[in-house]
């Protein structure tokens, strides 16, 4: 029987699949949500690619994402430029922000930078979102492609996503132009090539 549900899980689509784990996601509660935000924070932050970068490109945690803030918050600590992405139309750019109160709702409320400097997307680690992964890093984002669409046009940021255990399955659909994160971090799990 087990096989047999794993087999018809594989034929999940992209939709029926990002519907099942944000429902999933919606059942962690305030405090496993904080919980789990702080062990990523701590894994992300101890991360050999976060102490060597120079610049950090996040995202703000939206509706139930894992936490970015206290990510944001140390890098600022530690004296790295804070870019965080705005969507323009069809595209996502990075704008640099030094606080919290430069953001305002944006693109599906979700907090953007209003204006500052724009990103170069030359040197920077990307800490990206996303609903599903698998362990192999296979990545279902939102569905609109933005992360997407701004990797593949500049294929030497190194990459990271954050999400929580229930958003890591045995496997995701992939398709040719999904963009596989280099380095993916649960609240108990950090998973990439060699490791």
């Amino acid at each position: 029987m087990e096989a047999l549900q794993i087999w018809v899980r594989s034929l999940e689509s992209k939709k029926d699949i990002r519907h099942r784990v944000l429902e999933a996601r919606k059942e962690i509660g305030p405090l496993k949500w904080q919980k789990a935000t702080e062990g990523i924070t701590a894994a992300v932050t101890s991360h050999m690619r976060f102490r060597e970068a120079t610049d950090i490109y996040c995202y703000v945690d939206h509706q139930g994402e894992a936490g970015t803030r206290l990510i944001i918050e140390e890098a600022w600590r530690l004296g790295k430029d804070v870019w965080v992405p705005r969507v323009l139309g069809r595209r996502m750019e990075f704008f640099h922000i030094e606080n919290f109160s430069q953001l305002h709702p944006g693109t599906m409320g979700i907090l953007e930078p209003e204006e500052g400097a724009l990103a170069d997307g030359a040197d920077a680690l990307v800490i990206m979102p996303g609903v599903a992964f698998d362990r192999d890093r296979r990545r279902i984002g939102y569905g609109g492609g933005y992360y997407d669409r701004y990797l593949a046009a500049h294929p030497c940021l190194p990459t990271m996503a954050v999400a929580f255990d229930c958003q890591v399955l045995d496997e995701v659909p992939y398709d040719e132009y999904d963009i596989r994160p280099q380095i993916l971090v649960t609240e108990t799990s950090v998973y990439e090539d060699g490791k």
